[in-house]
């Protein structure tokens, strides 16, 4: 339709629902997506705010926002896999397996972080697939999407998030739409994304920290994985790459703890080089600058399945309360030792005073 003076290009449309199929990005041609009716008019809402106003971040208009960006996408055949070095097949399709051998027939896991931490790129490497739009300035969806893919009967969900930080304050739209993609889902393993090349951890990371705990409790936490892009840098001033790894890793898993208030919190580490020119083992597989040449690609799925292995996945319920840091009961345990101190002490103390006062009033009267 045209609408706005602007022309889009979209499929013919049909009806959807939660579980019903959307076109992801294929080809290197032009790129859409398959929009329903009630999406189509919320990008159009979008159109018209942006003219206008500013984006609002209220927690109403972010629920209305996220209720029109459901992830709808269903499983495919895995077509990428084919296309990775043989080696590379052999290891993942043996990772997995180790999954089935536990009666699991799938795995899902939901990649969160920061706009530009490399959420969409990740996504589309482990696929070696395109699906997930990921260009430099390139405005980031709104939507989540949810690219499921089949292979030897197992099926690997692997579900992108928006952003969650906008300006300096967490996204509430992107935590409403966290909510909605992982309703009515069991979710294995979550991968919280940050950029390796960064030099710290600021206090909108640690607001996003808590924000997670907050809306969706520890559980969550529990099944998160650290996931740093850009692993094949060079350190800077001739820095080993180790050294250099290990001190990002602490200072992101101290912030952690730290701001969690779970210093016992595993939060297992993964390295990820989305980059084309990523260097490349003798069997073809992509490797990281460390001394073991690490294939990351079978390191990031090792990880994930044994996370998936040892804990039950999680199902998120939006009616239940997560968060036990409730505002309007903190401290409430003092308010009657506090109380008694003021009747039973202070105040015979301050009226002691004050007699006494009165008293040296009067006598110098006389």
């Amino acid at each position: 339709p045209l609408q706005h003076g602007r022309s889009r290009s979209v499929t013919p449309r049909t009806s959807h629902t939660m579980a019903e199929p959307q076109e992801e990005i294929e080809g290197e041609e032009e790129e859409y997506e398959e929009v329903s009716q009630d999406e189509d008019e919320y990008e159009d809402e979008e159109e018209e705010e942006e003219e206008d106003t500013e984006v609002t971040t209220g927690g109403a208009a972010a629920a209305a926002a996220a209720a029109a960006a459901a992830p709808v996408t269903g499983a495919k055949e895995w077509t990428g896999l084919a296309s990775l070095p043989a080696a590379t097949q052999q290891s993942l399709l043996e990772v997995l397996g180790r999954l089935r051998t536990k009666d699991m027939s799938e795995m899902t896991v939901v990649f969160i972080g920061k706009q530009g931490a490399g959420k969409s790129s990740t996504l589309n490497s482990v696929l070696n697939e395109r699906v997930a739009a990921s260009a430099p300035f390139q405005p980031e969806s709104l939507r989540p999407l949810l690219a499921g893919r089949t292979a030897a009967g197992f099926t690997l969900n692997l579900l992108d998030t928006p952003g969650l930080l906008e300006g300096d304050q967490v996204s509430a739209r992107g935590i409403e739409s966290l909510k909605l993609a992982m309703k009515d889902r069991e979710v294995h393993a979550v991968v919280y994304m940050d950029r390796l090349d960064s030099w710290r951890v600021d206090n909108s990371d640690r607001a996003i920290f808590r924000a997670l705990k907050e809306h969706f409790g520890m559980g969550f936490w529990e099944r998160t994985v650290i996931g740093f892009s850009h692993g094949q840098l060079s350190p800077p001033n001739g820095m080993p790459y180790a050294d250099f790894v290990a001190g990002r890793v602490a200072e992101v898993r101290v912030a952690m703890r730290k701001t969690l208030r779970a210093p016992k919190l595993a939060l297992p580490v993964v390295i990820v080089e989305n980059g084309s020119r990523c260097a490349t083992n003798a069997a073809g597989e992509k490797v990281l600058p460390d001394e073991k040449r690490t294939v990351w690609l079978t390191q990031f799925i090792s990880t994930l399945v044994d996370l998936a292995s040892v804990l039950k996945p999680m199902a998120y319920d939006p009616e239940k309360r997560y968060s036990r840091d409730d505002p309007n009961k903190k401290h409430r345990l003092w308010i009657l030792p506090l109380l008694a101190l003021q009747t039973l002490v202070l105040r015979p103390f301050i009226e002691q005073l004050i007699r006494k006062d009165m008293e040296k009033n009067r006598s110098a009267k006389v």
